[in-house]
């Protein structure tokens, strides 16, 4: 079957010379309703239901966020969970049908509005008063600040795992909006579709200027009970963290069945070791992955892209080494 043509109407701004993701074909696939299989949440509540994988498997990330720091309720909750699992599918999967029907977005878009009827402007909205060279020092300066503290932080909790989540992340941005078929292997096809919600979100909200991104992982928390922008802005990075701390949790605990004499393994230091990889991610994965994703926006040139990519990287390493960048 020969390859879909990419849609380059109105709805298909540019970015970096190249069609960006936000074709009238790209839009309807993301504002598909799918289904849950109560098969898969079956296998992720027995492989990691103690740390909610489960709900966040069924977009519960609220609570699955607390069975992450439990334990699962100290088991007791995993186990119930076992018994209402089916029930919680059926609820997924009922209010997916709603939301078709009724035309309203996917819980997954919930943050847009409904398709039909719905265009995309050629270019954000916001373009006009986020551009500049000014613009570009400022988010140039924050990615220095939050690549040096993530750095920084790492070197005195020695814990690596936030440097690789937000390293992986700054890969997802690129690779999302310049490696189609990156799109298409195993894994990395769900954190392109996160990518590509993170990037619809921003091309239909106004990310703010530097000093606003800067303090985005603060300001999203404390506003999200307020505000529905603020909101799905922290839920999508908070469902990173929480993405980022099962894996490596499940490869600690790989390590501490398998070697277990050589790998020092206790409950406490592994829910210390989820918290500090959970709040870390957060903490820097927001402004940088804002701030990349801003300047994709602006359709800045790859060249560009590349160089603030570099920027961060290399203040996290000046950071975990004890360098002084100013």
């Amino acid at each position: 079957m020969p390859p879909p043509v990419r849609d380059r109407s109105p709805l298909s701004p540019r970015v970096g010379g190249r069609d960006a993701d936000f074709s009238r074909a790209v839009l309807e696939d993301l504002y598909r309703y799918p289904r849950k299989r109560k098969l898969v949440a079956r296998v992720l509540w027995l492989v990691t239901g103690i740390f909610g994988g489960h709900r966040y498997y069924l977009d519960r990330t609220g609570t699955g966020i607390v069975m992450l720091f439990t334990g699962g309720g100290a088991l007791v909750w995993w186990l119930v969970d076992g018994f209402l699992l089916g029930s919680m599918v059926e609820d997924y999967n009922l209010d997916q049908a709603r939301r078709e029907a009724a035309g309203l977005p996917p819980r997954a878009l919930a943050f847009m509005p409904p398709l039909h009827g719905f265009d995309l402007p050629p270019v954000p909205e916001w373009v006009g008063k986020r551009g500049g060279r000014g613009r570009l020092l400022g988010d140039a300066l924050v990615l220095v600040l939050a690549g040096t503290g993530l750095g920084a932080f790492t070197a005195s909790s020695g814990n690596f795992e936030a440097v690789l989540a937000v390293l992986a992340l700054i890969g997802i941005t690129l690779s999302g909006a310049r490696w189609e078929s990156l799109a298409h292997m195993p894994v990395l096809d769900g954190f392109d579709r996160w990518n590509h919600r993170l990037r619809l979100f921003y091309y239909t909200n106004d990310p703010g200027g530097p000093l606003s991104l800067a303090f985005r992982p603060i300001f999203g928390i404390v506003l999200a009970p307020f505000r529905k922008r603020a909101r799905a802005e922290a839920r999508l990075y908070l469902e990173l963290g929480v993405a980022f701390t099962i894996v490596f949790t499940a490869v600690d605990l790989f390590q501490a069945a398998a070697f277990r004499s050589g790998f020092s393994f206790s409950v406490p230091s592994l829910v210390g070791d989820m918290l500090k990889t959970f709040v870390s991610v957060y903490a820097f994965a927001a402004p940088i992955g804002a701030i990349l994703t801003t300047h994709l926006l602006l359709e800045r040139t790859d060249r560009l892209i590349w160089t603030l990519s570099v920027i961060a990287v290399g203040a996290t390493v000046a950071g975990l080494f004890g360098f002084s960048i100013f």
